[in-house]
C-alpha cells in the first residue's frame, strides 16, 4: 500500500515509493495536469517523487490540488487555505498541513553519513552535548532543524548558528524535541514531533507550538 501513513491531528502522512512515475501517473485524476512538469524532467526518481507528493496530498485532502512555490522555495497551495510543507527521501514522501499555521515536515532516510556531516549543522557545544550520541539521534536533530527552517519562512540559515537544539534527552522511537530559531523577531522555540523507524527518521511540527 503506497499510502504508508495518514493521520488527522494534526493533518499529515507519508507515501512510500513503489513504483515507477508512470504508475503513479495512472492513479492521478488529473494527468495532463502533470504532465508539463513530466515532460521537462529528466529524472525517474523526481519524477516519481514529484506525483507521490500529489498523490499523497490527494489522499489528505480529498481532493488533487495545485501546488505553486514562492520566492524562497517554499510551497503553497494557491486554491487552497491550507498551509503546507512537504519533504521527500529516498523512496518516501511526506506532506503536512494546517489551516491556522506555519507548518513543517522532514523525513530522512537513515544513514551513517549524518555523522560525517554533522559539523555542518551543530554549533561546538550541540557537538560535545551530543558527543557518542547515536545515528538516530543526529538525524533527529538535523531533521528538526530543518524542519524548523521550514517553518520560519525564511531563505536561508546558517543551521549552526540560526537554529539551536535545546533538548537532547530520552531519545526515543516516538518524542519531542525543542528548537529555537533565531531567525525572525519572534525567537520562537518551536517543539518538534519526531518519529524513528528502521527505514527513516521524521520530524514535523506547526508553529502554534512555538514557546
Amino acid at each position: 500500500m503506497p499510502l504508508l501513513q495518514k493521520h488527522a491531528s494534526p493533518l499529515w502522512g507519508i507515501w512510500k515509493i513503489e513504483t515507477r512515475w508512470e504508475q503513479l501517473l495512472a492513479q492521478s485524476e488529473c494527468p495532463d495536469l502533470y504532465r508539463p512538469f513530466l515532460d521537462q524532467c529528466r529524472s525517474e526518481s523526481r519524477k516519481a517523487e514529484w506525483l507521490a507528493v500529489r498523490l499523497l496530498l490527494r489522499e489528505l485532502t480529498g481532493r488533487e490540488t495545485e501546488i505553486a512555490h514562492r520566492d524562497n522555495g517554499a510551497p503553497y497551495l494557491p486554491d487552497s487555505e491550507y498551509n503546507i510543507s512537504i519533504s521527500h527521501t529516498k523512496g518516501y514522501a511526506a506532506v503536512i498541513l494546517d489551516r491556522a499555521h506555519p507548518v513543517g515536515i522532514d523525513i530522512e532516510y537513515r544513514s551513517e553519513r549524518v555523522r560525517r556531516i554533522k559539523s555542518r549543522f551543530l554549533d561546538e557545544s550541540e557537538c560535545a552535548r551530543l558527543a557518542g550520541a547515536s545515528t538516530e539521534a543526529l538525524l533527529i536533530c538535523w531533521s528538526a532543524k530543518e524542519t524548523s527552517f521550514k517553518m520560519t519562512g525564511q531563505c536561508t540559515a546558517d543551521f549552526r548558528k540560526d537554529l539551536r537544539i535545546l533538548s537532547f534527552e530520552c531519545f526515543a522511537d516516538v518524542g519531542k524535541i525543542d528548537v529555537k530559531e533565531m531567525l525572525t523577531a519572534e525567537i520562537a522555540t518551536y517543539e518538534i514531533t519526531y518519529a524513528v523507524t528502521p527505514a527513516y527518521v521524521v520530524t514535523y511540527g506547526i508553529a502554534c507550538a512555538g514557546k
